[in-house]
């Protein structure tokens, strides 16, 4: 079928390329989803699919590998992070307003949790390109600043070392008792 046809097609209301956008953020969502519960190595394409209510040729026509929708799912669920933590500027400590919300909004949902911090370390450059991009937003977030790089990544890499094991504890602790002992890492200086 020439791609002018396919263009002017409409299923239930929808073009072509609405359809497919719809499918891609199918396929995001059930990845976030599926790799929440059994980390990305144990995600396969069936899975996805199977979550998202979509055959792999669906997944096929919107990603080129695994890989590729792991960085998209990634994307979602810090964007969605980042806008639960929200600004925290105007507030009397800025920095315990966020990190008591970053750290409330990864028990509320321990997938999320998965997803932004606990799978991404061993996997290939763009994942790893990406997780940076998360860091920046969560520097920002918490208002962490140091002159010295090394410094600043101490102070992130403390954060996020807490809630992975407060992550892995079961989330043991209350999240205010979490908080308080953040706050000391973002107290370095240098």
């Amino acid at each position: 079928m020439p791609a002018r046809e396919k263009e002017k097609r409409r299923y239930g209301g929808q073009s072509f390329e609405d359809r497919a956008a719809e499918r891609r953020e199918r396929l995001v969502r059930a990845t976030a989803i599926v790799a929440g519960r059994f980390g990305l190595e144990g995600t396969s394409v069936a899975a996805i699919c199977a979550e998202a209510g979509l055959t792999q040729r669906y997944f096929y026509e919107a990603f080129p590998n695994r890989e590729a929708i792991f960085i998209e799912a990634y994307r979602a669920v810090r964007d969605e992070l980042l806008a639960r933590i929200g600004d925290h500027a105007g507030t009397a400590d800025p920095t315990r307003a966020a990190l008591f919300a970053f750290y409330t909004a990864l028990a509320a949902n321990p997938g999320m949790a998965r997803v932004f911090l606990v799978d991404l370390d061993d996997h290939g450059p763009a994942m790893k390109a990406v997780s940076r991009q998360g860091a920046e937003g969560l520097i920002k977030t918490f208002g962490l600043r140091a002159r010295e790089p090394l410094v600043l990544a101490g102070m992130l890499g403390a954060i996020v070392d807490i809630a992975k094991r407060w992550i892995e504890s079961g989330f043991a602790e209350k999240a205010q008792k979490v908080v308080e002992i953040a706050l000391a890492f973002t107290k370095v200086k240098g």
